[in-house]
């Protein structure tokens, strides 16, 4: 049996220009101005290692929790209210479901902020499993959350398909054992994203007939 594992934030739901804007505007206040290309080089990774290299980029001096605690509360508000899904997302979980295909999430994002995106967006049905990020030891590009939606869906890694958005995410998949399919977005245009055995301009392209048990087939070219 083949199953899907799907990222969250710049694949199927446009959350990363959420975090950005909720990290600069809690380092605004401090006289730090994050540039998005900066912010590039963090996308899918955990929220406790984003802070220490921005802590040592910057030195800052703010304590980790209160940073949460405000960073926290921002983003999930943003998903209250601007969650949308990308192009091609909720049209593929359909015919997933269609085929039977069991579907899980492997999100770097909180619990929290994952049930609300997912709830805002009538997303959650689509899920036998979900990770969130705050519920694992170690996060992407550590495999352990894309192995652990594995074990939880009963499928063995090398029958797995991840669908990621950037870098770290596609590092964590296949250390995982899993074929990788990356989606292109805005915001991760000119970053390598090297290790996808297809890259894909949006989830509108993605052909069922790919995903065969053992993987996804290899494109001819990457586009």
């Amino acid at each position: 049996m083949i199953a899907i594992i799907f990222d969250m934030d710049g694949v199927l739901v446009d959350g990363e220009p959420l975090h950005f804007a909720a990290a600069g505007e809690i380092l605004a206040p401090l006289g730090i101005d994050l540039d998005i290309e900066t912010y590039k080089g963090y996308m899918g990774r955990s929220g406790h290692d984003i802070w220490e290299d921005l802590r040592g980029r910057f030195g800052l001096h703010l304590d980790y929790d209160v940073y949460q605690r405000r960073y926290g509360a921002a983003v999930l508000e943003a998903y209250r209210t601007q969650t949308r899904a990308l192009p091609g997302a909720r049209a593929l979980l359909d015919r997933l479901h269609a085929a039977r295909i069991p579907c899980a999430l492997a999100s770097s994002s909180r619990r929290e902020w994952v049930r609300t995106a997912l709830d805002v967006l009538d997303f959650a049905r689509y899920f036998r499993v979900v990770v969130a990020g705050d519920e694992i030891a170690a996060g992407k590009p550590d495999p352990e959350i894309y192995r652990t939606a594995a074990e939880r869906l009963g499928v063995a890694p090398a029958d797995c398909v991840a669908f990621e958005d950037a870098p770290a995410g596609i590092a964590s998949a296949r250390s995982a054992g899993m074929r990788v399919v990356a989606v292109r977005t805005d915001l991760n245009r000119g970053l390598a994203l090297d290790g996808a055995d297809r890259v894909l301009d949006s989830l509108e392209q993605v052909d069922l007939t790919w995903l065969t048990p053992g993987g996804v087939q290899p494109a001819a070219s990457a586009g």
